[in-house]
């Protein structure tokens, strides 16, 4: 606020208090702070009734560095505003509370610094000039505190106060009451053995004073004609019904048995007991990230399983419905939503940025009903809209740290105000209006009781679930699906869901390597887990949810590295002849036998044969003779894999030595040929020997037979 219209202002206040024959406040200089801080607990009536008194509970709390002295209490009020406008306005700079003022109350006892006090103020409607001829809207109302000697101003609380006719058409409000807690459960836990947790928060929150006790205390409490829409997440109600039959709990690196399944009991018994007065409503086991998956190609992951449902049917005792969906953030991709729409679901709870082609409520005189058509190349639905002011208002009221400036019973009366603004542009037409809190609130203490509470006994306000209002509300067109940049920055991390497909890929191939039983007694575990990876819950602490699915992935290697090929103990082996068997040694650590292949990589002058697929005995070896074909001598290095029969690695490759001592083909030919040529020369020098002896001696020319013939 300027200086000159805070001087004005002064001035103005100063004119109407003499008139009134009330003293003057001295107002704060601008950027001063009161040295008393004014929490509101309580205001009764939540509108004005004009029959009704007011009565104003808050603590004072002495922030300044004297006391206080004698001080006085006086209840003001302002002039009426009667737009949406000018009470969105009045969050930034307050309007004045200068039409009336209520008599003062003494408080002649002084305040120390740092002291605090509750004080309790009780006026009627008539001493703040407010008659049955009230003007329909919100009044501007403040708590002051003045010192009683000067009249200074040293603290004030301010908030607003709706009035409408009692026979004004209430705003129908549809009210969703999310009961979703996080994925805690350790990945993998064998079947038939005690769940493991990471933590033990999910018993805290079900206990006495915890989140989730809170929420359905405020379920429970409500009015009998409130309804609301309860939103559950299978994969909780799983844990806590796992609970109840005992569980493990992670501590300081240590395994601990988990304390809390009575609590977790009570808390599925009050469940059971209040579901038949609500709507309650499924999200997909471990409300997952659906456009994240979607685009990650693993949609399938985040699609209604049937055992799920029934799992929780059996538990709460009744099925449970799946005909509304509430994406994270209220965010869809068009391809997502074909996906939900094609499962049966009809009404779609939306964020205001995802249907942003909204009609200006100005060119209406009035905010539309919160229901609009979403069609889907699957089937059509109606979506479910929150109005983007009221959001905001609800989402800060239900933030227990850094919520709305004031407390939880300010946050609760400005919410109350604004639905009322908007109940009065148009008394006699009844509207539609959806309200989500934050999907994991965590609200401060009696927030959440009021919010539902004020459905039931505020005559302007009624509730319906959400199909209730999905099927009764005339749909107010506000254009195409559209996906923010924003909605897409807030997803589960590609990473995170790449190496979710990369650990469910690695499951399904050693599946084939298992028998069926078997498969489904080591495995089973990870189905569960590898959804539990897809949670939506893991957008707010992504570092968490990648060291799950890092976990996720050591531990189903580890399995699959207890499936091995073993050196020899000698560090080589040796064949005697060119086609020796090589000798294989596989090793099983598992409890259950594996079906394997044997992949061997050989250099020239070395081949194998495919031995098919070899059954290990379950923590067994097996030797395996693998036919083989040498060409040469010489040493040969043969790298070895297991593998299941589909091909997927088992183990860590190994390299061998296999060292030949036998001839190969090529080389006994060479041999046998030179051999052949030895012997025949041999055996030609021998037969012209033994031909030379059979041969008579030559006689010499002239000798004495020649001359006795002549």
């Amino acid at each position: 606020m300027s200086e000159r219209v805070r001087t004005l202002g002064a001035a103005t206040l100063a004119a109407v208090a003499l008139a009134a024959g009330l003293p003057v406040p001295a107002l704060a200089a601008p950027g001063d702070l009161l040295p008393v801080t004014v929490t509101l607990e309580r205001l009764e009536p939540r509108d004005l009734r004009p029959d009704t008194p007011i009565t104003v509970t808050a603590l004072l709390r002495n922030t300044g560095p004297a006391d206080t002295g004698p001080v006085t209490l006086r209840l003001r009020r302002g002039q009426v505003l009667d737009t949406r406008g000018e009470l969105q306005a009045a969050d930034t700079d307050p309007p004045f509370t200068t039409a009336a003022g209520a008599p003062q109350q003494d408080l002649p006892e002084s305040l120390a610094p740092g002291a605090s006090r509750r004080v309790t103020y009780e006026t009627t409607p008539a001493d703040l000039a407010l008659y049955g001829s009230s003007s329909i809207g919100v009044y501007p109302l403040a708590l002051t505190v003045q010192a009683a000697d000067t009249g200074a101003e040293l603290g004030r609380v301010q908030t607003l106060l709706p009035y409408l006719p009692a026979d004004t058409a209430p705003t129908r409000i549809a009210l969703l009451w999310p009961l979703l807690d996080r994925p805690r459960r350790v990945t993998g836990t064998p079947a038939g053995e005690p769940e493991l947790f990471a933590n033990d928060l999910l018993a805290k929150s079900v206990a006495t004073g915890g989140r989730l006790d809170g929420l359905l205390t405020a379920a429970e409490r409500v009015p009998a004609d409130v309804r609301l829409t309860l939103l559950i997440d299978p994969e909780t109600i799983e844990a806590l019904s796992r609970m109840t039959t005992g569980y493990r709990v992670v501590a300081d690196g240590r395994t601990a048995v988990g304390r809390g399944g009575p609590t977790a009991a009570r808390w599925l018994a009050r469940l059971r007991a209040v579901a038949p007065r609500h709507l309650v409503v499924a999200t997909p086991y471990a409300d997952p990230d659906l456009v994240a998956l979607e685009r990650g190609g693993d949609g399938t992951t985040g699609r209604f399983q049937r055992p799920d449902l029934d799992a929780t049917a059996r538990v709460l005792g009744r099925p449970v419905d799946t005909r509304v969906s509430w994406p994270p953030d209220g965010q869809l991709t068009d391809t997502a939503l074909d996906d939900v729409v094609a499962q049966g679901v009809s009404a779609v709870v939306l964020d205001p940025s995802a249907l942003p082609q909204a009609p200006d409520p100005e060119s209406l005189d009035r905010t539309p009903s919160g229901v609009s058509p979403l069609p889907a190349l699957s089937g059509q639905a109606v979506a479910l809209v929150s109005d983007p002011t009221v959001q905001s208002l609800v989402n800060s009221g239900a933030l227990r740290r850094n919520g709305f400036a004031g407390g939880p019973r300010l946050a609760e009366q400005r919410l109350l105000a604004e639905l009322a603004m908007i109940t009065a542009e148009g008394p006699n037409d009844g509207r539609t209006l959806v309200l989500t809190p934050p999907r994991r609130w965590d609200p401060p203490p009696g927030y959440a009781t009021a919010l539902a509470a004020d459905l039931g006994r505020l005559s302007w306000l009624t509730s319906v679930d959400a199909l209730t209002a999905a099927g009764s509300t005339p749909p107010v067109e506000r254009g195409a699906l559209a996906y923010p940049p924003a909605a897409a920055r807030r997803e589960v991390p590609a990473t995170q869901i790449g190496t979710l497909r990369t650990v469910r890929g690695r499951v399904a191939d050693f599946r084939g390597a298992l028998d069926n039983a078997d498969a489904t007694a080591q495995l089973g575990p990870y189905g569960d887990a590898l959804r539990r990876a897809g949670s939506a819950a893991w957008r707010d602490n992504p570092a968490s949810g990648r060291k799950y699915v890092d976990e996720l992935l050591r531990r189903i290697d580890t399995l699959r590295g207890e499936v091995t090929m073993s050196s020899p103990a000698t560090g080589d082996y040796t064949l005697a002849s060119a086609d020796s068997p090589l000798l294989v040694t596989l090793e099983n650590r598992l409890a259950v036998p594996v079906n394997v292949r044997l992949r061997l990589a050989t250099p020239a002058g070395f081949t194998t044969s495919d031995v098919g697929v070899v059954r290990i005995p379950a923590g067994d070896k097996r030797t395996v003779k693998v036919p083989a074909q040498v060409g040469r001598t010489g040493t040969f290095a043969v790298r070895g894999q297991l593998t299941t029969p589909a091909g997927g690695p088992l183990g860590g490759e190994i390299t061998v030595s296999v060292r030949s001592t036998a001839y190969g083909g090529l080389a006994l030919g060479i041999t046998g040929l030179a051999f052949a040529v030895l012997v025949g020369a041999v055996l030609f020098r021998l037969v012209r020997r033994l031909r030379a002896r059979g041969r008579p001696e030559p006689v010499a020319a002239g000798g004495p037979a020649d001359r006795s013939r002549g």
